[in-house]
């Protein structure tokens, strides 16, 4: 591990306000994205199940439903007389009963109540009561299976119902794909050169001074994709949303194939050239970093140094990476452009040369 930083304070302030800028630059640009989405006319009106049922069919089993709902209600009014009617038939035979019985009571043992016209006439109305109670309980229990029997057919008009729309369930699906499908490629459209330009700056502009503005572009276009795209990928079972994932690992993995190939030629072209060569083609803040990580500048391959074993060489490459200072003879990073114990100036050092032992 270096014991130097290899950043400078203002660059750490400066990379901490440039990340700040790429955030203010997306957020921005997040915000008019939206607006001009919300503003592109994505979609005619909503789709709804109901708008594929047959209308007329269900207009007839509306209204026949609405019909049998108002001879329910005149039922159940009907309901409740004949019920109040059994009730008052049945307690004006019971209180006639009770009178004829006490009456009854009354008479003498010895009379013959069998010829007896008065108590003739007193058992002829009890029977015209309980006619009365009998064909009040008959009503209501008519009345009763009436509305059982009403009950029932509104139960069939709704099944029936229920089946017009369960056969409009495969229409609205296919509707509704076509229509998920149309707002993708909508916003397709819209985002395409979006995600192209921010491959593109990704691919060409990494090394580019106004690289932080690009970065802000490419968070904006992630967040676009990601947000405004991705959820309405269409599904037709998976097909399709399987496809667009495959696609986009196929180029992703293509890119990153390619540009490991590239780095591979690129390293090995390099550890053919003479070290002096190779150490002006590495940046210094880039060597820094590299070696305070214990990773080789020039073949990006870690020289972590094994417990009291002191690497000064790259074991994969051969690069210096640390040398011995040709005033104090202190060893030090290779990279370093003074001495960092007697502050000699590098530039006046051999940087060849091979440390002491």
């Amino acid at each position: 591990m270096s014991r130097f930083s290899s950043s400078r304070r203002p660059a750490i302030i400066y990379g901490i306000v440039m990340w700040a800028i790429s955030f203010v630059i997306a957020g921005f640009l997040i915000q008019l994205g939206g607006s001009i989405i919300a503003d592109v006319p994505l979609s005619s009106a909503p789709i709804h199940q109901t708008d594929f049922v047959d209308q007329v069919a269900e207009e007839t089993l509306n209204e026949k439903i609405a019909g049998l709902r108002v001879a329910q209600r005149d039922g159940a009014r009907d309901v409740e007389d004949l019920q109040a009617k059994r009730a008052a038939s049945e307690q004006e035979y019971l209180s006639a009963r009770t009178s004829f019985d006490n009456w009854i009571k009354t008479r003498s043992a010895t009379e013959s109540q069998d010829q007896n016209p008065e108590v003739i006439a007193r058992s002829q109305g009890l029977d015209a009561l309980n006619a009365a109670r009998n064909d009040a309980r008959r009503e209501l229990q008519a009345a009763q299976a009436g509305q059982l029997n009403l009950s029932r057919q509104e139960e069939d008009l709704h099944s029936e119902q229920s089946a017009l729309h369960r056969a409009a369930y495969a229409p609205y699906q296919k509707a509704l794909r076509a229509e998920t499908l149309k707002i993708f490629l909508i916003r397709l459209l819209i985002l395409l050169p979006l995600l192209l330009v921010s491959a593109w700056l990704i691919a060409r502009k990494r090394q580019s001074a106004y690289w932080p503005l690009f970065r802000g572009f490419i968070f904006f276009s992630a967040f676009a994709f990601f947000v405004e795209l991705v959820p309405y990928l269409p599904s037709y079972g998976g097909y399709f949303r399987s496809t667009v994932g495959l696609v986009i690992a196929g180029v992703a993995g293509k890119y990153v194939i390619t540009a490991m190939r590239r780095y591979l030629e690129k390293k090995k072209s390099e550890e053919s050239k003479t070290e002096a060569e190779r150490r002006n083609m590495i940046s210094y803040e880039v060597a820094l970093k590299k070696m305070s990580s214990q990773i080789c500048p020039s073949c990006d391959r870690s020289f972590g140094s094994k417990k009291d074993v002191i690497s000064d060489y790259c074991v994969h490459c051969g690069f210096c990476l640390y040398n011995n200072c040709s005033s104090c003879d202190a060893r030090d990073n290779s990279f370093h452009k003074f001495c960092g114990t007697c502050g000699t100036q590098k530039a006046d050092l051999d940087l060849t040369a091979s440390p002491s032992a």
